[in-house]
């Protein structure tokens, strides 16, 4: 599927249980953090389309995230510049201020130290150039087979990619190898399991039987 137009740049392909979605690195990558109470996505897309709010030509989950203090796998930085202190040692994808999607591949790095760039979000495990786990990361889930969503930098372009829902998954290492398959030098695995979907002009490509609310999503702009 190559989108027309405005979005002819955008490419999707599946390849066995995988959704790939690459974009080049000039379209507009922004985060929605902390959607109302949690969504599925095919409802934020209805919602943005009901009050009258650009559209997303796509919409993928991010990570989980609770404002009121309930489990969250990361810290997370507003787009808006609102800043959430809540670092659990894992890996940051951002938006610089060039407006590029960058991922950060050392540890050690907290949600204050991205407050200039135009957003950033933490998760783990590191996926490329080498799988690399953070601690809040169980090695074991890394290990075994679940839906999964990453993303990843190409030379001149993004990959998003999110499984089909259960039987289907994939370990961390062989997502790795499909996002290095696809082009990707750099990946990043986000959060996975019922809350892995993609939304494409307001319709789930991904298979996902039961959905998991999410609290933050990567929107992409033509």
């Amino acid at each position: 599927m190559r989108k027309k137009g405005k979005e002819a740049e955008m490419k999707y392909w599946k390849k066995n249980s995988l959704h790939l979605v690459q974009i080049p690195d000039s379209m507009r990558v922004e985060l929605i953090p902390c959607l109302p109470e949690g969504e599925l996505l095919i409802h934020t897309y209805a919602r943005l389309k009901k009050e009258g709010r650009e559209l997303p030509i796509l919409l993928m989950n991010a990570n989980f995230f609770h404002l009121d203090g309930g489990y969250s796998i990361s810290g997370m930085k507003y787009s808006n510049g609102t800043v959430i202190e809540r670092s659990l040692g894992g890996y940051f994808v951002y938006c610089d201020t060039s407006g590029k999607v960058r991922i950060d591949t050392g540890q050690g790095k907290r949600i204050g130290d991205f407050t200039r760039m135009r957003w950033a979000l933490e998760s783990s495990p590191l996926l490329l150039p080498s799988l690399e786990a953070s601690a809040h990361m169980e090695a074991d889930i890394a290990l075994q087979e679940h839906p999964r969503t990453a993303i990843g930098i190409t030379e001149d372009s993004v990959i998003l990619a999110v499984t089909d829902g259960r039987p289907a998954g994939l370990t961390c290492q062989k997502l790795a190898d499909m996002m290095r398959q696809a082009g990707c030098h750099t990946a990043l695995n986000l959060d996975g399991g019922r809350s892995s979907q993609l939304v494409v002009e307001g319709k789930q490509l991904n298979r996902q039987w039961l959905r998991r609310k999410v609290y933050a999503a990567l929107a992409i702009y033509s």
